[in-house]
């Protein structure tokens, strides 16, 4: 067995004898003398397993497993000489998982049970429902997935980046819904509408969806928020997590370069477009129509020419383009297959579609913005406000329509 092992007990010499036999079991072994040299350990590499005494000067067990038990779900067995009823009673509610007499179990059983423990540990990190939900064989995706696992079980922010449709906010309820906050909601914040007069949501996770486009003023509040969470360990307080296509674009603001930008950089997650995984789409299209076809009581599946053609398409939307797609061909079919011309008709018919919207959108955005522009007398702070956008937004829009406003210094 391999794996990481934090063992905490104030007598050095049953804690160094353990330590000797769980390295000859192929254990890497940290050692800490007392509660608070183990918390600092704890925050400096979480391990797969930590082993403690019960009684110890400065931060006892019971103190550690409150702290251990905000910031993860790492096992803790507690191997204590002091084996009452009460202490194992307490120590259970405190989080551990096992609570273990010295006088009931030698070295060689405590180290046989670190063995089942970690194996455990190992069986619920891999999530065989992972693979079904952030679908394909590429290399990206296996990085992707084992990002997730690593992720999950800690109260770090997490930054969850790539194009429309590449599934960001499936990977923030992925990691939030295996991770240490699962208990309490997950509140999402669409930052292009959000103000920070509003205040911090109570919830055991915040997903800020859109983080690019907050305003300066919600920067600052977020980065702010950033900065108490930090100052805890992240052991306090919700979880945060932010999602967009860009991190934090280039900005007159300086809260850009503050802690909201500083803390969520540390732990990214890209997602790769479906154009770089062209390999996937046959199994992701197979998993959607099988959804789908549950969702809509029927039994439909694709043929072997429909699939080759779903991996030969441009997805410019990805994989939410993907699924109107199925999604339209598991309503129109008139029998239990997919067919190659039935998904060539269907896609005409959408790629039709998609331009007609694309210009009327088009249209009606410049035209907002030519009146914000003139209620606002041309100042882009108030023409920000008018529109409900950041200060980057506007000058985005205007770069876009061609429209040269230099921007203030």
């Amino acid at each position: 067995m391999s794996g990481s092992v934090l063992l905490i007990d104030d007598h050095a010499r049953p804690r160094r004898a353990l330590a000797a036999e769980l390295e000859e079991a192929g254990y890497r072994v940290a050692q800490a003398e007392d509660g608070d040299d183990g918390w600092r350990a704890f925050r400096r590499r979480e391990p797969d397993l930590v082993i403690t005494d019960l009684v110890m000067p400065r931060c006892d067990g019971y103190d550690l497993l409150r702290r251990i038990r905000r910031r993860s779900d790492v096992p803790v067995i507690v191997f204590s000489a002091r084996g009452s009823l009460r202490a194992a009673v307490s120590a259970l509610k405190a989080g551990a998982d096992d609570f273990i007499s010295s006088e009931d179990m030698d070295i060689e059983g405590l180290v046989a049970l670190a063995d089942s423990k970690v194996a455990g540990r190992r069986s619920v990190i891999t999530l065989p429902q992972l693979d079904q939900r952030l679908i394909g064989s590429s290399p990206a995706m296996h990085k992707i997935r084992a990002r997730v696992m690593g992720l999950a079980p800690l109260r770090t922010p997490v930054w969850v980046g790539g194009e429309e449709g590449t599934g960001r906010s499936l990977v923030v309820r992925i990691l939030h819904e295996f991770g240490a906050t699962a208990e309490g909601d997950l509140v999402t914040i669409d930052c292009a509408n959000w103000e920070s007069a509003r205040g911090m949501p109570r919830a055991g996770a915040i997903h800020l969806k859109g983080v690019e486009q907050l305003s300066p003023s919600a920067q600052a509040f977020w980065s702010d928020r950033a900065r108490e969470l930090e100052s805890h360990g992240f052991s306090e307080g919700p979880r945060l997590f932010a999602s967009g296509l860009v991190l934090l674009p280039p900005s007159d603001s300086r809260a850009y370069d503050g802690p909201l930008c500083a803390v969520l950089k540390r732990f990214p997650i890209e997602l790769p477009p479906l154009r770089e995984r062209a390999g996937d789409v046959p199994a992701i299209a197979n998993s959607l129509v099988r959804k789908i076809s549950a969702e809509m009581g029927r039994e439909t599946r694709l043929t072997g020419p429909a699939r080759v053609f779903l991996r030969e398409r441009s997805w410019p939307g990805n994989v939410a383009q993907l699924e109107e797609l199925l999604e339209r061909a598991v309503a129109f079919t008139r029998d239990r297959l997919i067919r190659r011309d039935q998904l060539l008709e269907i896609t005409a018919d959408l790629d039709c579609n998609l331009r007609t919207i694309r210009r009327l959108q088009g249209a009606k955005e410049y035209e907002d913005l030519l009146a914000a522009l003139r209620e606002s007398g041309g100042n882009i702070s108030r023409t920000a406000l008018r529109m409900e956008k950041s200060r980057g937004a506007v000058y985005r829009l205007l770069d876009k329509y061609g429209m040269g406003i230099p921007r203030s210094r």
